[in-house]
């Protein structure tokens, strides 16, 4: 199964991780926008009948790289139960929102009993 590009936006259209001040300030978070973009790959893996335990290789696209930290520990933390897929992050001018920090595209594999 092919994820193609998931973010950190909610069902509201709003994002997880950018929160608008009433003075207008934006305050972006890319740990929790990185825990979101992993929970929403994996509600889409779900509808199909899989979970994270099935990707077997991610891509993720980061506006920034002084993220990746954040983005790198959570997803340790994401995959501390079992084995990550492969990966690999790549730095992009920007995304869709200006408020999106992270992107994740995915393949996972429908393992067969045998």
């Amino acid at each position: 199964m092919y994820v193609s590009g998931t973010s950190a936006r909610r069902a509201d259209d709003s994002i997880e991780g950018a929160e608008v001040g009433n003075d207008g300030a934006v305050h972006l978070d890319a740990a929790v926008q990185a825990r979101a973009v992993l929970a929403n790959v994996e509600r889409v893996l779900a509808t199909v009948g899989l979970d994270r335990s099935d990707l077997v290789d991610a891509t993720a696209f980061l506006v920034d790289m002084d993220d990746f930290d954040a983005w790198n520990s959570v997803w340790a933390d994401f995959f501390a139960t079992g084995a990550a897929p492969a990966r690999t992050t790549v730095a992009v001018r920007a995304l869709p929102h200006p408020h999106l920090l992270i992107e994740v595209k995915a393949t996972a594999l429908r393992r067969t009993a045998g």
